[in-house]
């Protein structure tokens, strides 16, 4: 058999045995001089439409349930006084971001925090910065930045509660809500 004969042989295996493949097309267009098949014309019947699909065509099942799309959010950590993500979550911001692709997001929510050193004025600018950072770095995976909503929190927030002047990990952070 022909390299040609053997690739159209592997088409029509796979288009056969995939069972999704529309009937009415391979029969209808099966060939270029018999666009439409001799029965189209001649038989008429009552349109009956199904409402469960076929078991060969399984119906497709949605990207996330709707406890999923309520969880698919990320707690990204920062440096001391820096716009710069730790180590850990520089790699967790990579995991994420691809889930974010392939969600399809209508809404981003990328909230910024710092801990409690620094003075209100100067983390509140800083917690802008880090959620500016990370929106950043969604635009240039393909996000929308259209629906990213950035929002400075500053020291307001905590994740854990600390006196002022404190440095704490878990409180310099970026929380990403996607919907």
């Amino acid at each position: 058999m022909s390299r040609q004969g053997k690739l159209i042989a592997s088409v029509a295996l796979a288009v056969g045995l995939s069972g999704c493949g529309t009937y009415s097309n391979m029969v209808n267009h099966f060939g270029p001089d018999k666009p439409v098949s001799d029965m189209r014309g001649t038989e008429s019947a009552e349109l009956l439409l199904a409402t469960t699909p076929p078991p060969f065509c399984p119906a497709p099942k949605p990207a996330y349930t709707a406890e999923e799309l309520a969880s698919l959010r990320v707690l990204l950590y920062f440096y001391h006084d820096t716009e710069i993500l730790t180590e850990e979550s520089r790699k967790e911001a990579e995991r994420f971001y691809t889930e974010v692709i392939k969600h399809y997001a209508k809404e981003v929510f990328v909230t910024g925090h710092t801990d409690t050193s620094g003075s209100d004025a100067y983390n509140m600018a800083l917690s802008q910065r880090r959620a500016e950072v990370v929106k950043g770095e969604l635009i240039k995976i393909g996000v929308d930045p259209a629906i990213i909503q950035t929002r400075a929190m500053g020291e307001r927030d905590l994740l854990v509660d600390t006196p002022d002047n404190v440095r704490e990990l878990r409180n310099r952070r970026v929380e990403i809500t996607v919907r």
